[in-house]
């Protein structure tokens, strides 16, 4: 995919490789985590964020209040690196990462995958991002965005050769719904999108909007 793309122009390429199964695959998890109302408990604007203490890419532990003493912090929650729609958004991220510094603002990125993967993502997608690893699911879940995959979904991802508790090495099979928030140098939350359908991401410069008036506050 070309890197000047917006990630809905990414979304729609992925979403046109979609065979039979996948959009099976697809309809079941949307469906049932619409259902179920699974963003419903997602933290909301006001509320305050969580702090956390998570290793990087490299296996530097990374404070989010040490962040926020620089400025606001763009935390953004993703599946892992076997995500087209996740690997998407990261790049539009990474074309975007100098208009968030300009804002005065951290960007990290947050995913339960562990061990080599996040290097991995790191190096195949050629980002120059902080992606930290939420090992044992903690920080999506003080956030309100964790859900365990259904059965149906884990067997489809296993025929696409995803297997997501060795990624976690975990034997708990669990992921966030894909969700941005941004955080104001106070802690609290400033705005959040939080979208079970896991195609969709929010757009660099819509975030970037959001940093603009956490950045008044």
């Amino acid at each position: 995919m070309s890197r000047t793309m917006s990630y809905e122009q990414s979304r729609f390429e992925v979403l046109a490789g979609f065979d039979q199964d996948d959009w099976s695959s697809y309809h079941q998890l949307v469906g049932w985590l619409r259902e179920i109302g699974a963003a419903d408990g997602a933290l909301k604007v006001g509320e305050p964020a969580p702090d956390f203490l998570l290793p990087d890419a490299d296996g530097n532990l990374v404070s989010s209040a040490r962040l926020r003493e620089k400025g606001p912090l763009v935390l953004s929650f993703f599946q892992g690196g076997w995500c087209p729609f996740c690997t998407a958004e990261l790049r539009a991220l990474q074309e975007a990462k100098s208009k968030f510094g300009a804002a005065g603002a951290s960007l990290v990125v947050i995913s339960p995958d562990t061990q080599h993967f996040p290097r991995q993502l790191r190096k195949e997608n050629g980002l120059d991002l902080t992606v930290l690893g939420d090992v044992d699911y903690g920080v999506a879940m003080a956030y309100g965005v964790l859900f365990a995959v259904p059965e149906g979904v884990l067997r489809h991802y296993a025929r696409r050769g995803v297997d997501i508790g060795g990624r976690h090495g975990s034997p708990v099979t669990m992921l966030p719904i894909p969700a941005t928030f941004v955080v104001d140098r106070h802690g609290g939350i400033a705005s959040a999108f939080v979208e079970p359908d896991f195609t969709r991401r929010q757009e660099p410069d819509e975030i970037l909007k959001m940093l603009v008036e956490a950045a008044r506050r």
